[in-house]
C-alpha cells in the first residue's frame, strides 16, 4: 500500500513538472514568435516600398 501511494505522489509530481515544462516553452516559443513579428514588422517600416505605401495612405 506504502509502495503504490509512493508511486502514486511520483507520477503526481512528474506530470506537474511536465505541465510546467510544457507551459514554459509554449511561453518561450511566444516570445519567441513574438520578437520576430515586431522586429519583421520594423524591417518591413523601413523599406523604401512600405514607405511609399504609408505616404500613399496619409495623402
Amino acid at each position: 500500500m506504502c509502495a503504490v501511494l509512493s508511486v502514486g505522489v511520483s507520477v503526481r509530481s512528474f506530470c506537474s513538472c511536465n505541465a510546467c515544462v510544457i507551459s514554459l516553452g509554449s511561453l518561450k516559443l511566444f516570445c519567441v514568435s513574438f520578437v520576430c513579428y515586431l522586429f519583421s514588422f520594423s524591417f518591413h517600416s523601413q523599406t523604401p516600398f512600405f514607405r511609399k505605401l504609408q505616404k500613399l495612405k496619409l495623402r
